[in-house]
């Protein structure tokens, strides 16, 4: 994720003889990347619930979440003074930047039906940080996926559904306490290609 917003302002008085401008602006970017990785086990399967060709299972997965942050903030602010033929200016820059990162263990259950040969749904949430990294976080994943390529060595298939991660972190105190305490939800798709 990338989000970046900015601002400016300039003003400016002044007659023919005396005059002068004031210009002010500021941007922020924060660059977020969280990456994932869990090993699963299935716990049960069921075959024909729901049709013949139909299977169900239940797996336990356990892993780790990292999160790396980075913001960036610029202030830049310039005045001009103009005295008949005499130009007066003065600029400022104040810029800083910092980078944060930790890595949550997590523990879920995942949900897998296949209602036809190509068509699949997973239901998915787990829990995870427990202090290690942050406080608390958990996320919950619905999606369906339908196979639309199958090769010797590839399956293909295609994703759409929704997601909701959520995580509570902080370090440090005073001045430098940073704090991170959020939930993020929206629509996802995406392809996959399983070896």
């Amino acid at each position: 994720m990338k989000v970046g917003l900015g601002a400016s302002i300039t003003r400016s008085r002044g007659t023919d003889e005396i005059g002068g401008t004031v210009a002010a602006s500021a941007g922020l970017t924060v660059k977020m990347l969280i990456a994932e990785v869990a090993a699963a086990y299935e716990l049960v399967n069921w075959t024909g619930l729901t049709s013949p060709r139909s299977s169900t299972a239940v797996d336990v997965y356990a892993g780790g979440r990292g999160w790396w942050q980075h913001a960036d903030v610029d202030i830049v602010a310039s005045g001009t003074l103009n005295i008949f033929d005499l130009t007066f200016t003065r600029a400022g820059i104040l810029s800083a930047d910092k980078s944060v990162g930790w890595v949550d263990p997590l523990v879920g259950l995942r949900l897998r039906h296949q209602f036809a040969p190509a068509w699949n749904f997973a239901l998915s949430g787990d829990v995870g940080g427990f202090d290690v990294g942050s406080k608390f976080s958990w996320q919950v994943l619905a999606t369906l996926d339908y196979e639309f390529c199958r090769s010797k060595t590839v399956t293909w298939s295609g994703m759409i559904g929704y997601k909701a991660l959520s995580v509570d972190y902080s370090q440090g105190s005073g001045l430098t306490h940073y704090e991170y305490d959020m939930t993020m939800h929206g629509p996802i798709f995406g392809v996959t290609a399983r070896f």
